[in-house]
């Protein structure tokens, strides 16, 4: 597993009045990247405010997934090209 990917422990701690984690440099985002940050239950989800050209591979994977993995077939309608 890439350095960039593998789990590690951090602590959280005060940066002045704000609670704040370290980060391996390997997983840091490129400089002035406006980040989202969202909770679900006990986890924290920190993503990119825009979206990158880089991101299209994973998008069109999880379409791929999405519509040829069973979930749903998708068919394209017959056309009369006369």
């Amino acid at each position: 597993m890439p350095a960039a990917t593998r789990p590690f422990t951090t602590r959280q701690f005060m940066a002045g009045n704000s609670p704040a984690v370290r980060i391996p440099v390997g997983m840091a985002f490129p400089d002035k990247t406006e980040l989202v940050v969202m909770r679900e239950g006990d986890r924290l989800i920190v993503e990119p405010k825009e979206r990158r050209l880089s991101d299209l591979p994973n998008l069109f994977h999880a379409l791929n997934d999405y519509f040829v993995g069973g979930r749903q077939e998708f068919e394209e309608p017959e056309r009369d090209w006369t």
